[in-house]
């Protein structure tokens, strides 16, 4: 709630009345692989809200430190016990647990790896859609090596930043090559363009669509894109 960019979007509606953080809750429980979904919040006040719609999800919260996110996720490893961790954005509404299930796949087929990723341009596919993954290892080891404000907030840039570390992408195919669409909420206008976009999603399959459809929208209405800014 208390992003400087867009504060309180976590409970701002985005298909209908539900709120951006129920959007998330309600796509990213449908994954079949991970074992628990875990709300990695803050100990502020303001952020009270979002255990109810956590609670309401059957979704398990942690509360940390606002700054030390990296943290946040030690400490739901600590309460959680498991062999690896998947980080799913918040701010990502149209994030898909098939894309989950494919990287916790993936994740395991190409061992030994200490991290692995199917998000952002580099690897293809849509920017909002992936996640990381994380060995329970590989993420204490972080959280020893790091102080540094910007690592600890962005959780595991870390290991972009450390070759020591194993890293392997998946890469999307032709059908989810879209490196250039970023679905993701920052600013005012990234609302505003993800709010138009679902209004164009087929009501059928609301609120759970699948990449493919969200693909097949942008592209056929690509003037959405308009609605962003291009920012550095």
């Amino acid at each position: 709630m208390g992003s400087h960019r867009l504060p309180g979007k976590s409970l701002m509606p985005v298909w209908k009345d539900m709120s951006l953080l129920e959007l998330v809750l309600a796509r990213i429980t449908r994954a079949r692989l991970p074992d628990r979904v875990v709300l990695a919040t803050t100990r502020e006040s303001r952020d009270d809200p979002l255990v109810g719609i956590a609670e309401k999800y059957g979704v398990a919260v942690v509360r940390g430190s606002e700054d030390d996110v990296l943290g946040r996720f030690v400490q739901a490893l600590d309460a959680y016990p498991a062999d690896a961790v998947v980080r799913a954005c918040a701010d990502n509404p149209l994030l898909d647990p098939v894309m989950i299930d494919n990287l916790v796949t993936f994740f395991r087929d190409v061992q030994p790896c200490d991290y692995a990723m199917n998000l952002g341009p580099m690897t293809g596919f849509p920017d909002g859609v992936g996640v990381e993954m994380v060995s329970a290892a590989a993420l204490r080891r972080v959280d020893r090596e790091t102080r540094d404000p910007s690592h600890r907030e962005h959780v595991l840039t870390y290991i972009h930043d450390n070759p020591s570390f194993v890293s392997k992408w998946l890469y999307a195919d032709d059908a989810h090559a879209r490196p250039g669409y970023r679905l993701d909420i920052d600013f005012p206008e990234d609302m505003h363009f993800v709010r138009e976009l679902v209004r164009l999603l087929p009501e059928a399959s609301a609120p759970h669509w699948s990449t493919e459809e969200i693909i097949r929208t942008v592209d056929e209405h690509t003037d959405l894109l308009k609605l962003r800014k291009v920012r550095t």
